[in-house]
This record gives C-alpha cells, sequence and structure tokens, in this order.
C-alpha cells in the first residue's frame, strides 16, 4: 500500500494530492534571530528548543525551510528550474511521490531502462496510446491476460501487416470470422466449423463450407464446390439404425455406388448340376 504523510490526502477519484506542509516555526524570543530587508525578503535562525528551523523567504512567497529533523521543503510560487550540466543522481531511499495537477512532457534522447523489483501498476482513466517505430517485444515468464475489461462489450483489434503466429493451442470462446482459414495441422471444433456468408446462420452443428471437403491429402486441383473427397473412406455413425450420407451422387475410387448397383442388378447364379452361368438382367 502507497504510504500517505500529513501533508497527503486521498481525492475524490482516489488520487493522493500533495499539500502544502505546516511550517515548523515557533519564533520564541530570545531564541528567534530574524534577518528582514526593506523589499520584504527574510531569513529565519530559529534556536527554540525543539523547533530548531532555518527558513529563508522571498517577499513573493517562494522558501526553503529546514526543519528539527533535518525535513527540507521547498515551495516555489513562480516557474521551477532545476538544470544541471552534466550527470544527476536522485536516490530516495524511503517513499517517493510525484504529483502533477497539469500536463507532462518527458523526451529522452537517448535510452531508457527501468528496473522494478516489485509490481507496476499503471492506471489511466482516459485513453492510452503507444507508437513503437521499431521492434517490440513482450516477454511474461507467467500467465499473461489481454482483453476488454468493459461489462457493456468491447472489441479487441489485433493487427498484423504479414502474419499472426500463435506457437500454442489457441482456444476461443465465441465465433472466428475471417476471409480464410488455414492450418498446417487440424482444426478442432467442439460443436462444429461454420464458414460461409457473413452474417450466415446454420443451427444445426457440422461443418458449413462454399468448397468441397478433402480428407487426407490434398488433392492438386482445387475441390469442386460440394464434393466430400476422402482418402481412405468416408463413414457416417448410425442414426437410429440408419447410417445416413446425403448427396445426389457419392463416388469411391473405382465406379462409385452406381457401379455397386449395376454390380447388384447384372450378377450371375449357377444352376444345380450344371456348369454354364446363368446371368440375370435387371428388367427394364
Amino acid at each position: 500500500m502507497a504510504h500517505i504523510d500529513s501533508a497527503d490526502l486521498k481525492g475524490p477519484d482516489g488520487i493522493t494530492i500533495t499539500l502544502e506542509p505546516i511550517s515548523a516555526l515557533k519564533t520564541e524570543s530570545p531564541h528567534s534571530h530574524v534577518l528582514a530587508t526593506e523589499s520584504g525578503h527574510y531569513q529565519i535562525f530559529d534556536d527554540t528548543v525543539g523547533a530548531e528551523v532555518i527558513r529563508t523567504q522571498h517577499k513573493s512567497g517562494s522558501y526553503t525551510e529546514i526543519r528539527p529533523d533535518g525535513t527540507e521543503v521547498h515551495k516555489i510560487v513562480g516557474d521551477g528550474w532545476h538544470l544541471v550540466a552534466k550527470n544527476n543522481r536522485v536516490v530516495v531511499n524511503g517513499f517517493c511521490q510525484v504529483t502533477i495537477n497539469g500536463d507532462s512532457n518527458l523526451t529522452v534522447r537517448g535510452n531508457v531502462c527501468e528496473y522494478i523489483e516489485g509490481n507496476h501498476d499503471t492506471l489511466v482513466n482516459g485513453d492510452y496510446n503507444l507508437i513503437v517505430k521499431g521492434k517490440t517485444n513482450i516477454t511474461s515468464a507467467k500467465n499473461m491476460e489481454v482483453g476488454v475489461a468493459n461489462p457493456t462489450g468491447g472489441k479487441l483489434k489485433l493487427l498484423a501487416g504479414d502474419s499472426f503466429v500463435v506457437n500454442s493451442d489457441l482456444v476461443v470462446n465465441g465465433a472466428i470470422t475471417g476471409d480464410s482459414v488455414h492450418s498446417t495441422g487440424s482444426i478442432t471444433a467442439g460443436t462444429g466449423i461454420h464458414a460461409g456468408l457473413p452474417g450466415s446462420l446454420n443451427p444445426v452443428a457440422g461443418i458449413t463450407t462454399l468448397g468441397g471437403i478433402n480428407a487426407g491429402v490434398p488433392p492438386v486441383t482445387p475441390t469442386v464446390p460440394g464434393v466430400v473427397t476422402g482418402t481412405v473412406m468416408v463413414a457416417a455413425p448410425s442414426i437410429i439404425g440408419y447410417a445416413l450420407v446425403f448427396a445426389p451422387l457419392l463416388l469411391d475410387f473405382k465406379l462409385g455406388l452406381p457401379g455397386m448397383r449395376l454390380a447388384h442388378n447384372i450378377h450371375a447364379h449357377h444352376a444345380k448340376g450344371v456348369g454354364t452361368p446363368i446371368i440375370k438382367l435387371p428388367l427394364p
């Protein structure tokens, strides 16, 4: 939990607001020594026991005050400048808070390196824009979650100029809509795969496609729409005692079902004691 001292308080939006601390001056005579000028500048050396303070104040109200415990307070009623011609180091061995009640600009003409041993939390009440003109790498040693946590709904849009690669399993609880889906391995769906015109609905779980379906080795030529090609076989489960495959024409590697019907209708029987078979032809 963030530290809040006596000069801080929480605003209505939960943001910590830093207030000006109360002066530690006691100025008890004869322990207070004051040097004042005609324009209103003054300097105080207070030797009051328990309230030893040094305060230098400008007539505008800007001041520097050193308190009994060594605490130092700077107040600037105008603009503030801090210029360093060479290196600058800031070391804070305790809590540090920076409150900016207006805009903030940070320009770094070199590299930036941040090392954080604990957590890193960022809260943005408005929009957040991040533009990287070079390469971007984000790596997490544990779980990573990216999403839209808006209860009323929102979209997560990922743009890729060349390709979008996922090197592990991809689980989607909703629908996937795209111009095309390519898989170098397999596609597994719990209720079905639906590919068709945008906005079309298929109430029956299964595979809907405007082209053909190939199972096995991909064909050399494009698949004819409406054709199901199986390298080994196409099997249909039993539905109330019947195995159903619906198609105007069902073909295999030989003659297909039309050839099977022809073989069934044109067949031969051997008569008893006769070596020559009797051929039965189907009735016209």
